[in-house]
């Protein structure tokens, strides 16, 4: 008796222990919302720190331009070149400025025997404020595209996080739903059991109940793996990298209202501001160059005169473009072209994003609908469920009457629960578009 009363104590103290887990596994769970994971997506995106680099490139891109544009550019250069002179008054190789006129060489006047020099040089391009203009503002129309590219990528993780925040969603309220049903059959389980051992109901009663209880567990653990996976996939979507349990809060989207300017036409403004300032770019060659240049240190001949070849040089170099074989007439017609598919882009976005807009419309509306007609015969089987769940037990209806009404259930719960998430799906694709 006290073995007996032993194992029972300690059946009980292992039911309390995996209940207590159980609750406090769930009670511990973190509740996220959709802010949430998109705010870590945008933190932890690899896209965007490309982008977030880029800006610093551009930056430095305008210091680069002014050093190569405003700022002296100063070399040192060494040269040593030989030239000797053969058969020189008798001697095989000689190196001097004056051979004799029966030596065999480069002619003198040319070559001076060598060349010994070690100069600082200097260049300094002059009057070309024009170019730094159109390079600055290539530079910016370039940086503006990549702030630009950086907003496109927030916006495209932002519809693909809430889009599956939404989908694993579903899951959870299916879950819910589900965990309902279970519980009615398994409220009514032991009374029916106690009714057939008392010959009250027969046993295949008894076996029906029991399979649908057992088959909606089933749906019920298939429901539990697909949130499970959906909430891997939301953290792969923000880069999470912890492995909590996680709970999610209810999605609330709302219809953006409409921007200033659609976000197309800001992509047009600027791949057609980045031709046009490539085109001034280009034409800047056309300008006259005009360029200070100075050099100082030892250039001569003769090697042991070289202490009196110290001195200086400085010049104005004046380049001015007459043909190139009309380049930049090319230059220009493959531009237009170019224009000209802008063009067609802009068009063909501007009707697609009326279309779009107006399907999404359409679909937000369908769903509502739906979900308004779904109401009352939800409303109408809960009650015809209250109604008949205790009837079953005193045998005034029967098993599988209670089993097809939980079924029916579960079905226009199952129809409502995918309308509201068609309806979250619909109006985050319509502020996708309307942006």
């Amino acid at each position: 008796m006290k073995m007996m009363y032993y194992v029972n104590f300690s059946r009980n103290i292992f039911c309390f222990l995996c209940v207590f887990i159980f609750i406090n596994s769930t009670v511990c769970a973190q509740v996220k919302n959709l802010d949430y994971f998109i705010s870590e997506g945008l933190k932890n995106s690899p896209g965007l720190h490309e982008i977030n680099n880029l800006e610093r490139y551009f930056k430095f891109q305008n210091d680069l331009i002014n050093a190569q544009n405003k700022k002296p550019q100063i070399s040192f250069s060494a040269d040593y070149l030989l030239s000797p002179f053969f058969f020189d008054n008798g001697r095989a190789v000689s190196i001097t400025p004056n051979p004799s006129a029966k030596a065999y060489g480069y002619d003198a006047a040319i070559s001076n025997g060598g060349l010994y020099a070690a100069q600082v040089n200097v260049a300094l391009p002059l009057f070309n404020t024009a170019i730094l203009k159109r390079l600055f503002e290539q530079n910016q129309i370039q940086s503006d595209i990549s702030s630009f590219g950086k907003k496109q990528i927030e916006h495209d993780l932002e519809k693909t996080i809430a889009d599956q925040y939404i989908i694993t969603y579903e899951f959870h309220q299916q879950m819910d739903y589900q965990q309902k049903i279970i519980d009615q059959l398994e409220s009514r389980k032991p009374l029916i059991a106690a009714l057939v051992k008392q010959g009250l109901m027969q046993q295949n009663d008894f076996l029906l109940l029991d399979i649908q209880l057992s088959a909606s567990k089933n749906d019920l653990k298939q429901l539990e793996f697909a949130y499970r996976n959906g909430v891997a996939i939301l953290k792969n979507l923000a880069v999470i990298r912890d492995t909590s349990i996680y709970n999610l809060a209810t999605p609330v989207i709302t219809m953006n209202v409409p921007p200033d300017e659609f976000n197309y036409v800001q992509k047009f403004r600027l791949d057609s501001l980045n031709l046009a300032v490539q085109e001034k770019v280009f034409d800047t060659r056309y300008r006259p160059q005009v360029s200070f240049l100075g050099s100082t240190g030892i250039n001569g001949s003769d090697f042991n005169n070289l202490y009196r070849n110290f001195g200086l040089a400085a010049g104005i170099h004046l380049s001015v473009p007459i043909s190139d074989g009309h380049q930049r007439k090319l230059f220009h017609e493959q531009n237009k072209i170019l224009m000209e598919n802008q063009q067609i882009f802009f068009d063909n976005a501007s009707a697609l994003l009326q279309n779009n807009l107006r399907d999404a419309k359409i679909r937000i509306e369908q769903s509502r609908q739906t979900i308004e007609m779904l109401k009352d015969p939800i409303e109408r089987q809960e009650l015809l469920i209250n109604m008949i769940r205790d009837k079953v037990v005193k045998g005034q209806v029967s098993v599988l009457e209670f089993v097809n009404a939980l079924q029916e259930y579960a079905t226009l719960q199952k129809n409502k629960t995918l309308a509201e998430t068609n309806l979250l799906l619909s109006i985050n694709q319509f502020n996708y578009y309307n942006w």
